[in-house]
């Protein structure tokens, strides 16, 4: 439902994920309910609803218009706000998962969202496009096990130190902090508190 109290206007975005539900002159409630109502994530010409993709791989009509794909994937400098992309392989963008990222950067108001198959893809992902060799990471001693693995195993491969606290304790954060220090990283609720 359309608010009375926000004016209608155009924003315009030079990201690669835009926010057409910003266009829309919707509430913020009415959009975490019905989604963004125009997405390029997909041709709205043959459907009112957009349906569920399960494909993986994607037909595609030339080797040129495959090429095409990629690079517009690849590329920055591409607007995929005025298209459709051009669909390859379910690993690098498809419309069901795109138009869900849309919408849960919508919903956190966020510039972009991205949604992984796993928890541990999503820490993996997190940690290491902030950290770099040299960097430490502050953690707090009780982890799910995998995070437990890659913080003592994995991290260091690449320079970057952890060090465990207890998180229950601000005095031993604040010590343990450092200017290397990149991320504060703890989970809640950890599987031994809830045992």
């Amino acid at each position: 439902m359309p608010t009375s109290k926000t004016p209608k206007t155009k924003t315009k975005t030079s990201s690669k994920h835009p926010h057409p539900e910003k266009n829309e002159n919707y509430d913020l409630r009415t959009r975490l309910i019905h989604g963004s109502m125009r997405t390029p994530k997909w041709d709205y010409s043959h459907h009112v609803v957009p349906p569920l993709t399960s494909s993986a791989t994607f037909r595609l009509s030339s080797s040129q218009r495959g090429a095409r794909g990629f690079f517009e994937f690849a590329c920055d400098r591409v607007d995929t706000t005025r298209q459709v992309p051009i669909y390859i392989y379910d690993r690098l963008d498809e419309p069901t998962r795109g138009m869900l990222e849309e919408n849960l950067a919508a919903a956190e108001q966020g510039e972009i969202g991205v949604c992984f198959a796993t928890g541990m893809a999503a820490i993996s992902a997190s940690i290491a496009s902030l950290t770099r060799s040299g960097d430490q990471v502050v953690a707090h001693n009780t982890l799910y096990g995998c995070t437990y693995s890659l913080m003592t195993n994995w991290l260091p491969r690449q320079g970057v130190n952890t060090r465990f606290v207890d998180m229950r304790n601000a005095k031993e954060i604040a010590k343990a902090i450092t200017a290397r220090t990149r991320i504060v990283y703890f989970e809640t609720p950890d599987r031994k508190s809830v045992v």
